[in-house]
């Protein structure tokens, strides 16, 4: 093989190895052609995995929130009205009654400023991104009252406490409800 201008020639065929101009601006068509095809595949593959994470987290988000109110509820002895000040609609009160101890008032309260559910007023973190959240109350006969609407003499007749609340994250939104029987723990 003896050096040529442009390439490699091969003595014994004559031919001249290389590529040229054409053959490599058509291989860069290609190339490029083929890298923003994945480019829009890889953006799209990124997009779903975001839109699965977000909604996977508000899931979590949506079943600490769940879980902690159903306990709560069942452990109490009854549901008393909320502090002064307080949206009956978007707090909830409970009694709860420790062997051997005084008795306890669980606060679970929405703000709705912070996208935050707190436990005892703000003392408890439990969870944020909550978006709405909403109690009502089932009465022993058989009414369901919202909470803003309880009437004094009907804290007392409460059994079933019924919360409906979303949990948005990024483009995710879950919408859960736990009705609970008072004290059924």
């Amino acid at each position: 093989m003896t050096k040529y201008r442009r390439g490699w020639v091969d003595a014994e065929h004559g031919h001249e190895h290389g590529f040229t101009l054409v053959e490599l601006l058509v291989a860069m068509a290609v190339v490029a052609t083929v890298l923003s095809a994945a480019y829009g595949w890889v953006w799209s593959v990124g997009a779903l995995a975001t839109r699965t994470a977000d909604r996977a987290q508000a899931c979590t988000i949506a079943a600490v929130v769940a879980r902690t109110i159903a306990e709560d509820v069942r452990d109490s002895v009854a549901v008393t009205a909320p502090a002064v000040g307080r949206d009956p609609d978007a707090c909830l009160t409970l009694e709860h009654d420790h062997v051997g101890g005084a008795p306890e008032d669980v606060v679970t309260a929405w703000d709705p400023a912070r996208s935050v559910v707190w436990k005892n007023a703000s003392g408890t973190y439990v969870a944020d991104h909550v978006c709405d959240f909403r109690v009502s109350y089932v009465l022993a006969d058989g009414r369901i009252v919202d909470g803003g609407t309880v009437r004094t003499s009907d804290w007392g007749n409460v059994r079933v406490v019924d919360v409906a609340f979303a949990v948005e994250v990024g483009s995710a939104s879950v919408g859960r409800e736990v009705r609970v029987c008072v004290g059924s723990g």
